[in-house]
This record gives structure tokens, sequence and C-alpha cells, in this order.
């Protein structure tokens, strides 16, 4: 019976918060490449602690956390959550940062929302790659979204320079397709004992290791991309 009463509980939960996120406005559409990270200043941060129920219900009502993988995959133990204070043009705003390992061990989503659109930008998140070989550790973007809008990025594209070479109903977008390690290491020195442990073969580590750069540094990782990549971003015609 109280297994019963539990699961209706849950699902109860899961209806409200699923009704109150078709309720909200529609984020607004954001053209050409816009970097809300370096728009912001960081002030203060504080660790969440949310139940695995909270972060199921999050992923199914996040367009953005839907399109990059399924509730199933996420290794919900070892799910990190961090809420920033930043400032924007003088205001302090909040913005959840999430770290979702995926249960494969290579692969991890970084999600972030703004309480208010940063040029346009309500959330945004990144499905990242992990990968070592002999020489070199790697985040490699595999694919990113925008306010719920999915681009893959399987390789690392250079379609254009300017708007010019795509044509009227395009923009030019620039996107970050492989982060520089050393770089990312160096800026977030509490990432040094996690992420070398991790490179020993212990795959606990490595979900702390992307924790500590993707939730604990996403301002300081914005300048560490290795390779830049480009593509076309077709538009709708207006009206």
């Amino acid at each position: 019976m109280r297994k019963k009463l539990s699961l209706l509980v849950v699902l109860l939960l899961v209806g409200a918060y699923a009704a109150y996120a078709v309720s909200q406005p529609k984020p607004p559409e954001v053209k050409g490449c816009v970097n809300p990270f370096r728009e912001v200043k960081p002030v203060e941060k504080a660790p969440e602690n949310w139940s695995s129920v909270r972060v199921f219900t999050k992923i199914l009502v996040s367009k953005d956390l839907r399109s990059l993988a399924k509730p199933w995959e996420v290794d919900y133990k070892n799910v990190k959550i961090v809420k920033h204070v930043v400032d924007y043009n003088g205001e302090r705003i909040e913005m959840l940062a999430m770290a979702f390992p995926l249960k494969d061990g290579k692969h991890v989503i970084g999600y972030y929302e703004f309480s208010k659109p940063v040029q346009g930008v309500k959330t945004r998140a990144y499905l990242l790659e992990f990968s070592v070989s002999n020489t070199e550790k790697r985040l490699t973007t595999k694919a990113m979204t925008t306010n719920g809008e999915v681009t893959p990025l399987s390789s690392c594209k250079h379609e254009c320079t300017s708007d010019a070479d795509c044509g009227y109903f395009a923009d030019c977008v620039s996107y970050c397709c492989d982060y520089n390690w050393g770089c990312m290491v160096g800026c977030c020195g509490d990432c040094a004992f996690p992420c070398g442990a991790c490179a020993k073969g212990n795959v606990w580590a490595c979900g702390e290791c992307l924790y500590c750069v993707i939730v604990s540094c996403p301002l300081c990782a914005t300048g560490c991309c290795g390779e830049e990549g480009t593509y076309c971003d077709y538009l709708a015609p207006g009206p």
C-alpha cells in the first residue's frame, strides 16, 4: 500500500512540474553566435542537494536535456548541481549549473539555466565526450542546445567564416568543438586530484573530474577552447 501511495505522489509531482513547465513563456529565438558566459560575472555559488526524483523530473520537463539523453541513461548518483549568482549588466541573477554523467562512463551533459535570459539565452546544454589516449585527455563537444533547440556536432565543422558564406537566410555560428584539457585543469586547480585519479582508471573519479570542470568552472572553461568550428544556422524567412 505504501509503495502504491509513494508512486502516486511521485506521479502527481511529475504531473504538476510538467504542467508548470508547459505554462512557462517560450524563450526568445537566439540568432547568430551568442556566448552567455562571456556576458556575466560570477558573484557567488553554492551546491544544491536535489533528490533523484527531482532530478528525474527536471530531465522530463527540459527539452534541452531530453534532446541529449534519455532519463534512464543518466547516472543519478553522481549528478552534481551548483547554483550561481552572477552579475549581468549590473543586475544580479541566478544561473543553475548541472552536470549529468551518463552510465556509459564516456559522456556528460553540462546544463545551464539562467533566471533571466542573457542575450536571449535562457537555457543551454552541452553533450560532452570524455576520451583518454596515451598522449592526451580531451572533452569534445558532440552536441549543444540553446533554449531547447539542438545542434548536432559530431565533428568539428568549418562551414563558414561570415554570415555572407551562408546565404540570406542563415547566420554563421561559431562553437567550441574541442577543449584544451591542460588549460581547463590549469584554471581550475581543484580539478587536479579527481582528474588525475580518472586518468589512472578510477571510473568514479571521472564523474568528480567532469563535475569540477563543467560545473565548478564554467566561466573559466569558456577561454579554454582548443579548436573552434563554425556552421550555418538556417533561419525561417520572415513574413
